[in-house]
Formats: C-alpha cells, sequence, structure tokens
C-alpha cells in the first residue's frame, strides 16, 4: 500500500502505514522537527532493517523500529533525517571516520525531540546509552 502525507510518500502494509502518520503526527509537537522532516525526507518505506539512504531521502524502517512505540519510531524518523541534513546539507559526510560524530550529532537531535514530546525518561536514558555500543557498525543492527 502507499500513502502521501504531504510531501512524504509512505509504503508498506496498512498497520505500518497507520503507525507512521501516527509518528508524524507526533512529530508536529516540534515545529522545528516537522519543517525539517518534511523538507528533506522523501518516503518511508516498511523494509528489514532501518536506515536512510542518504542519496535519495528515503526511510527504510524495520518493525522493531517502528513498532517499538510511538515515541521511539517518531524520534528515529529524527533521528535519521538529521544525518541526511548533515551529510547533504552540512556537507559532513558520512563516512567512518565520521560516523561516531555523526551518531552522536542526530541522537543529541533526537533526545532534544525526545524531551519536547514529553518522552518517557527512560526512552531517553536508552538514546543517551546507546552511543556506548557502536551500534551503527553494520555488524551490530539488529533492528
Amino acid at each position: 500500500m502507499e500513502y502521501e502525507y504531504k510531501e512524504i510518500n509512505i509504503k508498506g502494509s496498512k498497520k505500518f502505514i497507520e503507525q507512521t502518520i501516527a509518528a508524524l503526527d507526533l512529530i508536529k509537537k516540534s515545529k522545528k522537527d516537522y519543517f525539517k522532516i518534511n523538507k528533506y525526507l522523501n518516503s518511508i518505506r516498511s523494509n528489514k532493517i532501518s536506515g536512510i539512504n542518504l542519496r535519495t531521502g528515503v526511510f527504510h524502517v524495520g518493525e522493531p523500529t517502528a513498532f517499538h512505540s510511538l515515541e521511539w519510531y517518531a524520534g528515529a524518523i529524527v533521528h535519521d533525517t538529521h544525518h541526511f541534513y548533515l551529510h547533504n546539507i552540512k556537507k559532513f559526510s558520512w563516512i567512518p571516520i565520521n560516523y561516531k560524530k555523526h551518531e552522536e550529532l542526530s541522537t543529541k537531535e533526537q533526545i532534544r525531540f525526545l524531551k519536547v514530546i514529553k518522552a518517557p525518561k527512560e526512552l531517553i536514558k536508552h538514546c543517551k546509552e546507546m552511543l556506548k555500543t557502536d551500534y551503527w557498525l553494520k555488524e551490530k543492527r539488529t533492528w
């Protein structure tokens, strides 16, 4: 199935589309983030694992990300859109030497957003702790 949400094309099951719409609606609570995702995110697609294509602005989303919680999913959209912004607008390339800093900056945006929407404190703490794990390395990805 497909659905158009403003300028963002959503592809996936009915359940995935409904969850994505709810996450995008939650992002509306932060005007800054809502503006950014509408400007830089082209499409959100259901996939086996999550990650943004930095060339196309397509965010591929795995079920663990989409259905963990609405706050988590919305935060992931903010996080990955910030990767796109850093790579394409700020010209801070996603290359191995920059991975850690890229993740720190994108996670900082995610945490700021989670605070704006008053997400559970455990979720914010989890984001902070994740940076210690090198989760962005391909062999460690499970989402």
